[in-house]
């Protein structure tokens, strides 16, 4: 069983990884320096520039020993992450002039950004001009919070090895989806858990468990045979829908005890057919079926298993609900870092048995443009090697992580801004992305066959796409300005949220259209980011980073906020009021 699913493990762990990964650069002082990986086309951008501080316990000042740092830039290719010394230090060197977002971590403490003054509230920007050392970059780590109780059956009784994960709602391209906090949980003999690492908030919490299974093995594979009963992935106190569980709220460093999970029975199936990959020939990898919808993609009920030299599967314990079901295998013949072949179908489970699935195999499509520049001129001076197409997908779950990342890692344009991808068919959106320090341009539109496919995303069907158009522009729209209190007074810790007045644009996947500006040295914020447009603006005293685009709450900001308009190439200064976030 254990044997299985390792095996099972390592062919998922083969799948494509995102875009940028950690990678360790030489430092000193002492600093333990983790390693990663680049693309093999991308160079790791250095210069003169440095940023040093320390980690500390917010509860005291004590040095955090190994904590994690980890910086990133629009100038960096990838992020840097380095481990504190025994005083809690760290230093980063030979970086490139750019804007730094700095953030540190530790098992059992929450993840916080240099500063950042409230939780799940954005951190300060440091810039940095070659030759220039930023010091004393100092974060304080406050130990999370924690959730404890134990998980039960129907009867009352200790379910062991239950899965236990803390939830929050986040809205993500459009939709609201459950995303898991802190450290997952796992029962013990008696049913206990413990969730801990969690920043003040609400959650949700979920207990999945894995059904009892029976391993056989056939030939050079195992079989599992399934049961027809089991528990559904449970929400506290005790139901399998995600909106009838019950929100619980810590506070900082708070414990939260008696949070008890009552598993939900339900009738278990079991779901067997065929993959085939793109030649009609049975596919040798491993098959797993990602629940749709809330929490899509992230393991709660999920399940699979091998797929057998003749292409045939079984999935054996699968909860009611709508599933992806998704095969993996390695390219055939290829390099060790070819891209592994994908096959996909949508399952619907209510209980009995379903059979006769087949894994249609996903197709990665090529699609092809330019980009050109609203200033020939200005752009001579841009190397073709720092600029990047950025494919995202835009199906919402329809893939189950396929998708982005799934074309591997984006390329440079060719010498004459040229570019080629390729990408899963479905609705995707690009990004194209400028790695150099002296970066003044961003995306202006994006034409297919003279239609503006800028939000909207490209519509990629069986057939390659060719003559997409992507153009940038150096006219950028600036809003600056500053926040006074009631009295008229400069208030210098604020979060100012920029969005849209078209509703609809509040739903768009590309997000092209919010921003949130921080005080900078002198208490005034400057956003560069966004398009032409007819804008709201409102300074809050917190925010929360992973809900605050959700339309419910931007419609009540709506009333309060200023309104203003940006021109191409426009520059607009507002003074704002700040209000209290309820």
């Amino acid at each position: 069983m254990s044997r299985l699913l390792l095996c099972f493990v390592a062919l998922c762990l083969s799948a494509p990884s995102t875009f940028s990964q950690d990678i360790g650069v030489s430092i000193g002082g002492g600093v333990v320096q983790t390693n990663g990986q680049l693309p093999r086309d991308a160079r790791v951008p250095t210069g003169h520039a440095a940023i040093r501080g320390r980690v500390v316990a917010n509860d005291g000042g004590q040095p955090m020993r190994r904590a994690t740092v980890r910086i990133s830039a629009p100038e960096l290719r990838v992020a840097r992450t380095a481990f504190t010394d025994p005083d809690g230090r760290y230093d980063f060197r030979d970086l490139p002039a750019g804007r730094y977002s700095i953030n540190a971590s530790k098992p059992a403490f929450v993840t916080w950004s240099y500063g950042q003054t409230r939780p799940n509230s954005p951190g300060a920007i440091v810039t940095l001009t070659d030759n220039q050392t930023a010091d004393y970059i100092d974060i304080r780590l406050s130990r999370g919070a924690v959730i404890t109780g134990r998980v039960i059956d129907e009867y009352g009784e200790p379910v062991p090895n239950a899965s236990v994960t803390a939830l929050r709602r986040q809205y993500q391209q459009g939709q609201v989806r459950l995303i898991p906090a802190g450290e997952r949980g796992q029962a013990n003999d008696i049913g206990e858990y413990r969730i801990f690492s969690l920043s003040p908030g609400q959650y949700y919490v979920s207990a999945t468990v894995q059904a009892l299974t029976l391993a056989m093995p056939i030939g050079n594979s195992v079989e599992v045979s399934g049961q027809n009963s089991g528990y559904a992935a449970t929400f506290y106190p005790g139901t399998a829908d995600a909106a009838s569980g019950q929100k619980l709220t810590v506070g900082v460093a708070q414990t939260l005890s008696g949070v008890d999970i009552a598993l939900a029975p339900t009738r278990l199936a079991t779901i067997t057919g065929t993959a085939v990959d793109a030649d009609g020939r049975p596919m040798a990898g491993a098959v797993f079926a990602t629940p749709r919808g809330n929490g899509a993609g992230l393991g709660f009920g999920g399940v699979g298993g091998p797929i057998r030299p003749d292409g045939t599967f079984t999935i054996p314990n699968v909860p009611p609900g709508n599933y992806v079901i998704r095969g993996t295998a390695p390219r055939a013949g290829g390099p060790s870092n070819a891209l592994p072949a994908f096959s996909v179908a949508e399952v619907s489970v209510t209980g009995d048995d379903v059979s006769g699935v087949r894994l249609a195999p996903v197709t990665l499509v090529a699609i092809s443009g330019r980009i050109s520049f609203d200033d020939p001129g200005a752009a001579q001076s841009l190397k073709p090697s720092a600029v990047r197409v950025v494919t995202q997908a835009l199906n919402g779950d329809d893939f189950a992580g396929i998708g982005v990342g799934a074309g591997g890692p984006p390329r440079p344009v060719n010498d004459d801004f040229t570019f080629e991808s390729k990408t899963p068919p479905g609705r995707i959106g690009l990004l194209p992305i400028v790695q150099q320090a002296s970066n003044t341009w961003r995306l202006k539109s994006i034409r297919v066959n003279g239609s503006d496919v800028t939000d909207s995303g490209l519509e990629v069907g069986s057939e390659a796409v060719s003559g997409i158009e992507i153009e940038m522009t150096n006219r950028l729209q600036q809003v600056t300005g500053t926040v006074t209190d009631a009295r008229d007074g400069a208030v210098r810790d604020y979060t100012v949220a920029l969005f849209s007045q078209d509703r609809a644009r509040w739903k768009v996947a590309t997000n092209r259209y919010f921003a949130l500006g921080r005080p900078d040295a002198d208490g005034g914020f400057k956003v560069v980011t966004l398009p032409p447009g007819d804008y709201y603006a409102v300074a809050l005293d917190s925010i929360d980073v992973a809900g605050w685009q959700d339309p419910d709450l931007l419609e009540g900001w709506s009333r309060v906020a200023t309104a203003f308009t940006l021109t191409p190439g426009d520059s607009r200064a507002l003074t704002l009021r700040l209000f209290t976030s309820p």
